[in-house]
Order: structure tokens, then C-alpha cells, then sequence
């Protein structure tokens, strides 16, 4: 199985490209969330495991990304605190192993969490509401069957919509989910990248994506004023 390693510590991470080797594994390296993406963007890879601390941001905000694109994840981090592993689980992780951990422990984490579905060849659902799609397996995001030409964050900004319709998304959630927990984008940045993904969608259809002033965004048909 091809496992992604998102480690900034070189000791670590080679220890781990040894060891995963090993153990069978075929270990590609990574120390940034942007080559993480990246990495993610152009090859498959079932399995990442996944620092929290990383050079340009925060490995939480690699989890929604990568689960999105079906991959499985384990969190390994130095931070084991009860609410660490809580916000781990709940943005989607499927496992969470603190530092210092035992190498053996880790693949048998790994082993376990591989036969679950997603990492045996199930297909991945797809994201739907109304006449907006995005096929999780091919990538794709089509509007009344028109294929929409999204870049990455607007593609990770669709696919956080179409997983929370009809609910109400603040800029601060926004911002964390799609570009990391410790991001200094500000929310200029997220009202062009709205605008952006809002011109692709209405090119087929009318508005679903609205401005709640004071709030947020919402992903719905119709809106009260």
C-alpha cells in the first residue's frame, strides 16, 4: 500500500521510510501542508499519516482535504491532549497516535485502518445538492451536468458546502476547514474565493451559495431576505 508521510522532523521521517518499507509499505515523504496537497492532487495514496505541527500551517487542515479525496488518516503528533484528539476525530480521522509511539503499534494501526472500506477499493460517494455534483472518485464537480472548471480551493470549498447544506458556514469555520486551523489568510481572501466558485456555478443555474451578513455563507436553494 502507498502510505503518504507528512513529517517536518528528518530523523523521524526517515525512520519511518525505513521502517514502513519494511514492513511492506510504500513510503512517499512529505514536510509541508501546500506539498502535502499537492502530492495528494497528482497520485492516489490510501493512507497518510499525519503531523499536526507543520512548517506552513496545521496537519488538521489536511484531514477534510484528504478525506474528500478518500484518503485514510492517522494522526501522529507530539500534541496527545484530550481536545487534540478530540478536533482530530472530528474533522475525520480515522486514528490518532501520540508521541513517542511504538513503531509496531503504528503498523498495526495502519493495517487496521487499511481494511476499512474506502482502502480497499469501494468507490467513494458523491456529493450532491440539487443540480450541483462532485464525484470524490474522479475529482469531478458538475452543475446541471456541465463540468465545472474549479481550482483546488474552490474545489475544497464546493465540497465543504455540499457537506453541510442548508447550514449556515461561518467565515471562521470556512477558513479553518479549507485553508488550516492556523492560517493568517484573511477573510478578503475567502469573499473572492467565494465570488470565484459563485461565477462557475451560477454560469448553469441560479444562486446557491448566499451571503447570511453578520454570519456567514449558506448552500441553498432559496434564501429569505
Amino acid at each position: 500500500m502507498r502510505v503518504l508521510v507528512v513529517e517536518d522532523d528528518p530523523s523521524l521521517a526517515a525512520t519511518l521510510r525505513l521502517g514502513l518499507g519494511a514492513e511492506g509499505f510504500e513510503p512517499t515523504l512529505c514536510d509541508t501542508v501546500e506539498g502535502a496537497m499537492a502530492l495528494v492532487a497528482r497520485s492516489a495514496f490510501p493512507l497518510a499519516l499525519v503531523d499536526v505541527n507543520l512548517p506552513d500551517g496545521s496537519g488538521f487542515s489536511l484531514v477534510p482535504r484528504f478525506k474528500d479525496r478518500g484518503v485514510l488518516v492517522i494522526m501522529l503528533t507530539a500534541r496527545g491532549s484530550v481536545p487534540d484528539r478530540v478536533r482530530g476525530f472530528e474533522l475525520g480521522a480515522d486514528d490518532y497516535l501520540a508521541k513517542p509511539f511504538a513503531f509496531e503499534e503504528l503498523v498495526m494501526r495502519m493495517r487496521a485502518v487499511a481494511r476499512r472500506p474506502t482502502a480497499t477499493g469501494q468507490a467513494l460517494p458523491v456529493l450532491s445538492f440539487a443540480d450541483v455534483e462532485v464525484h470524490l472518485e474522479r475529482q469531478e464537480a458538475t452543475r446541471a451536468g456541465q463540468r465545472l472548471d474549479l481550482t483546488r480551493r474552490e474545489y475544497d470549498l464546493l465540497c465543504l458546502f455540499l457537506r453541510n447544506p442548508r447550514h449556515v458556514l461561518t467565515r471562521d469555520q470556512i477558513l479553518e476547514r479549507v485553508w488550516g486551523y492556523d492560517t493568517e489568510v484573511g477573510g478578503g481572501v475567502l469573499d473572492v474565493y467565494i465570488s470565484y466558485l459563485r461565477r462557475k456555478l451560477e454560469a448553469f443555474g441560479p444562486r446557491l451559495i448566499h451571503t447570511m451578513r453578520g454570519f456567514g455563507y449558506q448552500l441553498d436553494e432559496h434564501v429569505e431576505a
